[in-house]
């Protein structure tokens, strides 16, 4: 991608940062060299010697670069910039190194900036090395150079041409109308992959309708594979996309390598610390600590509850859930009066029911027993509830609320439940029967468009495109450094998921949905 012609007429230097003027020099004027008796007075005989030396090292230089022997003709110049630390030789000597910089590879010159006695002003080599990487279209290192330059040397007589280059690599290599995919749309977990993307190309169509304007994605089928998934990064990132979504599985890798191209990339995992691995690395995803919050304030906050308990399956994602909801019981200074464990792999659950709701009797009523908490929260799968429930109610333990987490969330739990499920309070990233407008409005166009619902994925999916789109619709947003900026600064996203804010480490914060069953069917609380 070449960039604008107008520079061709800003200065020399200019001329050559963008495009490649090796040729240009040869019709350039040339700097008219005073005669040594046009020098002003030296006042020793070692600086008429230097002078001297100076002239013969810049005309060796010369004649080395004719040659294209740059790296020698390099060498003759450092020696005569540590040769002519005075003005007018030393102009002259900075003139010849801009011209044989303006040549050179910039891996050259970074091995020129690891030379030692360097006698050549380090500003000149940050700024023609940064250039040169502009030159041949390496432009994430040419910004990182470049940004050094500009803010190590603020008052230098090319800073505002460097800072001019910058602006134009950010907006040739920022397409505002395009974001890249990364997902697994074949392999064992393709299915993942497919939904997503039914999400975003809905999103596109829904994003083009009310603006009027053509958006555009451009999918890279990860097949699962971390090593794929980064090199698709690349391929995204030469194809100057504004910011990527995905990967959904194994984020790390691409995301390190979105990092280091600084592009924005919004990952679909629920994996806490993906975002605080870089600035430019953002999720947006439901968590189990955005559940077990949505459902403490649900509990203490709404309900005035201040008793729970809690029953988990022995094992990571029981006993995971169960310690978050300590904190939280913490936090609002609850009372916690009861946490017991059972095997996962074991269809009675009655011993640990009844060590939780204990013996105590109710004295207006001896036959039943009287239970000491308002609420029990079981984080496990719905085929697994579908057993403690009845059991529940089969051991007394009736007439608390019942907290569940978005596994609850299948038909089967209404199927094999039925009389057992009152007073549940589950929360989810989505619900399509949802009375909020955005959300009603999406699950009718996905059902038009896909003769089948949506789910989370879909959702969720759908949300991350506006997001980047509608942010990147802002005028001030201009580069994908900006982007970068404006998603985390506390904009506030209305979505079909519902709210959505992203914090300073790049991690979503959702308002979720809070879903209890009533006849049968469930139903949205709170709205």
């Amino acid at each position: 991608m070449k960039l604008p012609h107008f520079l061709l007429f800003r200065s020399m230097a200019w001329i050559m940062a963008v495009f490649f003027l090796t040729a240009v020099w040869g019709c350039a004027p040339k700097t008219v060299q005073k005669p040594v008796d046009d020098i002003a007075p030296l006042e020793t005989q070692k600086e008429q010697k230097n002078a001297a030396l100076v002239k013969i090292l810049m005309a060796e230089a010369l004649k080395l670069l004719e040659q294209g022997n740059i790296k020698e003709a390099f060498s003759a110049y450092n020696q005569a910039a540590a040769l002519a630390p005075e003005e007018p030789l030393n102009e002259q000597v900075i003139s010849g190194v801009e011209r044989l910089l303006a040549k050179t590879d910039p891996s050259l010159i970074q091995t020129f900036l690891q030379m030692e006695n360097l006698a050549v002003p380090q500003h000149l080599l940050l700024y023609w090395l940064g250039v040169g990487h502009a030159a041949a279209r390496e432009y994430s290192d040419a910004l990182a150079v470049l940004t050094r330059f500009v803010n190590t040397f603020p008052d230098h007589v090319h800073t505002s041409d460097a800072k001019e280059l910058m602006d134009l690599i950010k907006q040739t290599t920022f397409k505002k109308d395009t974001i890249g995919c990364l997902l697994p749309l074949s392999g064992k977990y393709g299915i993942y992959g497919q939904k997503a993307l039914k999400g975003i190309q809905l999103a596109i169509q829904d994003l083009s309708k009310t603006y009027d304007r053509n958006f555009n994605i451009i999918v890279k089928d990860t097949q699962s594979d971390p090593q794929k998934a980064a090199a698709s990064v690349d391929e995204l990132n030469q194809a100057h996309v504004m910011g990527i979504i995905g990967p959904i599985l194994e984020v790390e890798t691409a995301g390190s390598r979105a990092q280091e191209l600084q592009i924005p990339l919004i990952a679909l995992t629920q994996k806490a610390d993906f975002p605080l691995t870089g600035d430019y690395l953002f999720s947006n995803f439901i968590t189990p600590q955005m559940q077990v919050e949505t459902l403490a304030a649900y509990v203490f906050k709404k309900r005035g509850i201040s008793k729970v308990a809690v029953l988990y399956p022995d094992e990571r994602y029981g006993r995971l859930h169960m310690q978050m909801f300590r904190d939280m019981v913490d936090e609002y200074n609850g009372q916690m009066v009861g946490a017991e464990a059972y095997d996962g792999s074991s269809t009675d659950f009655s011993i640990p029911i009844r060590k939780l709701i204990g013996d105590k009797k109710d004295p207006d009523s001896p036959n039943k027993i009287l239970i000491d908490f308002e609420a029990l929260f079981i984080p496990d799968s719905v085929s697994r509830i579908n057993m403690i429930l009845p059991q529940l109610a089969f051991n007394d333990a009736k007439g608390m609320i019942l907290l569940g987490t978005n596994l609850w969330h299948q038909q089967s739990l209404l199927a094999q439940t039925k009389g057992y499920n009152r007073n549940t309070v589950i929360t989810d990233g989505y619900f399509g029967n949802s009375r909020k407008p955005a959300t009603a409005r999406f699950e009718k166009a996905f059902t038009e468009l896909y003769a089948e619902p949506p789910g989370f994925l879909e959702a969720i999916s759908y949300d991350t495109v506006q997001i980047f789109f509608l942010t990147a619709m802002d005028d001030a947003v201009d580069s994908r450094q900006r982007l970068k900026d404006a998603l985390v600064e506390g904009r506030l996203f209305e979505g079909v998921t519902g709210n959505t804010i992203f914090d300073q480490t790049g991690a979503a914060r959702k308002e979720l949905f809070l879903i209890t069953i009533k006849n049968n069917q469930f139903t949205e609380i709170g709205y």
